[in-house]
């Protein structure tokens, strides 16, 4: 009997369950043999030791409805406040040692600037309560409050975003690389910040590593805008960005479908209408150079109407 025979005839006894003919031991063909309905009984065996675990630990968990998730750090401030006025206590009994600085909610910050704004008289009363308030965290971590640059006898007003590294350092806005891009646009259309126009920004801060402002920030800042707005009394607001436009008037479409259109801006705290007209911003015409020409249209439609209104 050759060597392959024999691997046959072994193959043949384990093939057919044969296995006690070569096995050491003898083998008990009344048990389950089906290897993959044992597997499944242990499969089902882990499942449910996995399902009491869960159970067990779902029974042990401690629900704390002190704090929910929050969006951002106002909204945090202000459930604090809101908590602790409830209370009729201090953040003394929320967090220790606070030196009993009560907390202000997000409604009180808003109230306060309002209250500010509402009392300057002139541009230079709006500039002074802007550098003296203090409800806008973004000013802890900022070098300058930069508040406007350009022609304050001007009847157009150019609203941007917030401030960048250099406009931080000099407390100039869009003095930077943005800058010199917006000062080039406006200098094709025969027009300069020191005659032609004035220029602000809806947020007077930097926000750290220049991100975009937060829905709570901008809420702080829109009371010293908006008298901004009022005191200035422009005929024309261009808005740089689709933060200053969303800002501004409210409108939070893509900017790219409302650039170069004129607008009606009536808000409540105006007693007139006046037209607002929204561009790219120029750190965005720096990352796409094929949009300058649509922007350069835009700027040939700000000039003709310029021109109707003199």
């Amino acid at each position: 009997m050759t060597k392959n025979s024999v691997t046959e005839i072994l193959q043949f006894y384990l093939d057919n369950g044969l296995d006690e003919v070569v096995a050491e031991k003898s083998q008990n063909h009344f048990l389950i043999k089906d290897k993959q309905k044992n597997s499944e009984i242990k499969v089902k065996q882990e499942i449910k030791k996995v399902e009491n675990i869960v159970v067990k630990k779902e029974e042990n968990k401690v629900t704390n409805d002190f704090l929910k998730p929050v969006s951002s750090t106002f909204e945090a401030i202000s459930t604090l406040a809101n908590l602790a006025k409830k209370q009729n206590s201090t953040i003394d009994k929320v967090i220790p040692n606070s030196s009993n600085q009560q907390l202000i909610s997000l409604n009180e910050i808003v109230a306060q600037a309002k209250a500010a704004a509402a009392e300057a008289q002139n541009l230079s009363e709006l500039r002074k309560a802007v550098e003296n308030f203090e409800g806008c965290n973004l000013k802890k971590m900022a070098t300058n409050t930069v508040f406007c640059d350009g022609n304050p006898n001007s009847k157009i007003m150019v609203i941007g975003e917030a401030p960048g590294n250099h406009e931080d350092l000099q407390g100039i806005p869009f003095c930077g690389d943005s800058g010199k891009v917006l000062d080039a646009m406006f200098s094709a259309i025969n027009m300069t910040r020191a005659e032609n126009f004035y220029i602000t920004n809806v947020i007077f801060w930097r926000p750290p590593g220049n991100r975009r402002p937060t829905d709570e920030e901008l809420a702080i800042c829109r009371p010293f805008v908006e008298r901004h707005i009022q005191l200035l009394n422009p005929e024309v607001i261009v808005l740089v960005g689709a933060t200053s436009m969303s800002a501004v008037v409210g409108i939070n479409d893509p900017i790219s479908g409302v650039r170069g259109k004129f607008m009606d801006f009536a808000p409540s705290f105006l007693s007139k209408t006046i037209k607002t007209f929204a561009i790219f911003h120029p750190s965005y015409l720096m990352r796409q150079s094929s949009k300058k020409k649509l922007a350069w249209l835009d700027m040939l439609a700000l000039e003709q109407y310029l021109q109707k209104l003199k």
